[in-house]
């Protein structure tokens, strides 16, 4: 078990084998989920629990947790007994909204695969067992931003990053084209590159070059940018 170290929270945290762990962009998320008091969240790619628990620790009266991975999903429900709010957290299994049917929900925080495929493979944070977001990163995520307006309630909103590791522009763009002047980017937060990266800076700059990452270099320093966005029903 760890202790995870999310802002004003210490989750307990079992993580096994094959199963997404919490990173930076997890922390933003729950950083940025504003006041849930009452609230009904969904935690899209749940993975371990980590949003879901922070939800419900948070006040949210009802949160659903989904996960493609079944052992994802049985990992956060024995992680939401550990952290006693089982019975606030209820996990499916499925595919983005599909186990949710018609279910409406206040809050929609979104974590799916949003790094392009070569760079998930090379990274620290993808175990093979996980589905990547594609060749460059975008399908999970334009797919979750074309069906989030059928599950948000009047008032409500949604939370996703986009990660400059993928075609960030292609799903900025269906965001605005979805959202419009609705769409806000709260956070944003420069991160350097870790040693698994450095060691394939050429792969990485032929990706560049291709359109299907982006990145910047400060000096000796490579940087991918991880941007947080808000947008309301």
């Amino acid at each position: 078990m760890i202790i995870y170290p999310i802002p004003e929270l210490n989750l307990k945290l079992n993580i096994p084998s094959g199963v997404f762990k919490p990173t930076t962009t997890t922390q933003l998320l729950v950083k940025n989920m504003g006041n849930l008091e009452g609230k009904v969240v969904l935690d899209l790619g749940c993975g371990a629990g980590p949003v879901a628990i922070s939800a419900a620790l948070l006040g949210a009266e009802k949160v659903y947790a989904i996960d493609i991975m079944e052992q994802a999903c049985e990992a956060t429900r024995r992680n939401a007994k550990l952290n006693n709010v089982s019975d606030r957290v209820e996990v499916l299994h499925g595919n983005l909204f599909e186990p949710l049917r018609k279910q409406k929900v206040d809050v929609i925080i979104d974590d799916v695969s949003g790094m392009a495929e070569e760079v998930s493979r090379i990274s620290p944070w993808y175990p093979e067992t996980i589905p990547t977001g594609g060749m460059d990163g975008t399908a999970p995520t334009v797919l979750m931003l074309e069906e989030s307006p059928n599950f948000l309630n009047i008032g409500g909103y949604l939370l996703f990053p986009i990660i400059s590791l993928s075609r960030s522009e292609k799903i900025l763009s269906t965001a605005k084209k979805i959202y419009g002047d609705k769409l806000h980017n709260i956070a944003n937060k420069l991160i350097p590159f870790c040693s698994e990266l450095l060691e394939n800076i050429e792969l990485l700059e032929r990706l560049k070059n291709k359109g299907i990452i982006n990145f910047i270099q400060n000096r000796s320093r490579y940087l991918w940018n991880l941007a947080i966005y808000k947008a309301y029903s």
